[in-house]
This record gives C-alpha cells, sequence and structure tokens, in this order.
C-alpha cells in the first residue's frame, strides 16, 4: 500500500462509516465469544492500529505487519508492534486466543493465503478463534483494489473452502456491506470504463452527514449478522475455530 493510503488510515480510521462498521464487527463477535474480556489477541496486519486500541480492551493485544509504515504509524498510537510476515508469523505455537485480520488476506504481498491460514492456526491456542474480513466478490475488483495492491477478492465458497484446508472448523461465514453493494458496484465498472485515476474509494472529505447515515446503515446490518448470512456483499467475514484436538 502506498505510504500516502497509511496517511488517510491513520486520519480516518476513528470516524469513517467503513473502519467504524468494521471495527464493531470484531467487538460483536469478542462479545459473544469471550465476555470476560481476559485473552490474549493477535493483530496480524495491523496497519496504523486503531483495531488494537479495540483488541487491547480483551486482555493482551499485540499486532505484526511487515510495512515499516505501519509499524511508524502504531507507535504514534502508542504500540510496538512486530514486524513478520503472515505466512512466516514469529510467534510460537498455541500463542493467542484469538487472531485477527483485517483487509489483509487479499494484498498481492500474500503469495499464499493458505499458508497463512495455516500460520494462524498454529499459533493459536487450542479452540481459539481466527476472525477474518476481507474483500468480496471477483466482480468488484476495480481501481480501489490496484490502489491497496489487492490480488484477491474472496467469494463465500473459495474462503470456506481455504479455510478449512487449513484446520479451521469454520462457525460463520457471510458475506457483510450488502446494502450498498450496487453503488459500490456501479461506480467501480465506471472507474473502469474511464480514465478515472487509480485512487482507493476513502475520501478524507466525506460530508459529515453522509458519513452518519452510512455508519447508521452499515452497524444496522451488522446487528442483524446474529440472525442472518447475507448471499452477496463487497466484504466477507469469516470466524474459524481451532480444534481441541
Amino acid at each position: 500500500m502506498e505510504t500516502h493510503e497509511y496517511e488517510k488510515l491513520f486520519e480516518l480510521e476513528e470516524k469513517y462509516w467503513w473502519f467504524v462498521g468494521q471495527r464493531f464487527l470484531v467487538q460483536s463477535i469478542l462479545n459473544k465469544y469471550y465476555p470476560e474480556k481476559n485473552i490474549a489477541l493477535l493483530d496480524v496486519g495491523c496497519g496504523t492500529g486503531k483495531t488494537l486500541e479495540l483488541l487491547k480492551t480483551y486482555g493482551t493485544a499485540q499486532g505484526i505487519d511487515i510495512a515499516q509504515q505501519s509499524i511508524d504509524f502504531c507507535k504514534k498510537r502508542g504500540f510496538d508492534i512486530k514486524k513478520s510476515d503472515v505466512m512466516d508469523i514469529q510467534y510460537d505455537n498455541n500463542s493467542f486466543d484469538v487472531v485477527t485480520a483485517l483487509g489483509i488476506f487479499y494484498h498481492k504481498a500474500v503469495t499464499d493465503d493458505v499458508r497463512g491460514f495455516k500460520e494462524i492456526h498454529r499459533i493459536l491456542k487450542p479452540g481459539g478463534r481466527f476472525i477474518i474480513f476481507d474483500c468480496a466478490m471477483k466482480c468488484l475488483f476495480g481501481k480501489h483494489d490496484i490502489a491497496f495492491h489487492g490480488a484477491r477478492r474472496y467469494s463465500k465458497a473459495e474462503l470456506k473452502q481455504k479455510l478449512q484446508s487449513a484446520g479451521f472448523v469454520v462457525e460463520k461465514i457471510s458475506y457483510v456491506n450488502t446494502l450498498l453493494f450496487p453503488v459500490v458496484y456501479v461506480k467501480r465498472k465506471l472507474d473502469m470504463l474511464t480514465n478515472a485515476p487509480v485512487k482507493s474509494d476513502l475520501e478524507t472529505s466525506i460530508n459529515p452527514v453522509i458519513n452518519n447515515f452510512l455508519t447508521k446503515i452499515y452497524l444496522s446490518e451488522i446487528k442483524l449478522l446474529k440472525h442472518v448470512n447475507y448471499p452477496f456483499g463487497v466484504n466477507i467475514v469469516a470466524v474459524g475455530r481451532k480444534n481441541f484436538i
């Protein structure tokens, strides 16, 4: 990811609707499985560190990333993260109760996503859980993905099969960000058909009223995930559990 995109992330993560919804989703999953909040967590590809602020409220939170920009921005938030590749994680077997990976495995730097899933499975304690949130549906590939160095967008069937092949029991899998799918689809296709510049969809100057409206839509959709699995969406979420045996 380009340096200016990290700068955008650092600036936007606090209030931007997409990041607010993403953290709310992780929080709802953690509250379901870990109400005691005394666990060891690792955020893989932790970006600028905003998710770590959430994770540390559940216990001991650590982070890894391969980018020096990420390490530098995390230090600004008070986190000293480890430089480590998801395909060769520098932690011992059975180290964590929870591992999160939010928008990481789509990236072209992850040349073997199944190997990364197996590494996460290895460092999880028996009974531990992997929470993955990532890009979905290949039909949405566009200049946003190019700006973020994206290489893949997952279907539900593909992600489930790969998690299972890495040893996980898939407890939950669903598309998310469903209501806005038509808008995103049209925008991505128009961008590819025109001379629109290669840049992400993140806008630093989003209108606060629009941002608040989109936040409410997204949070409402996520709340329903307790009861439904969405048939399509801009993103996908899954929870994989490592067996005790």
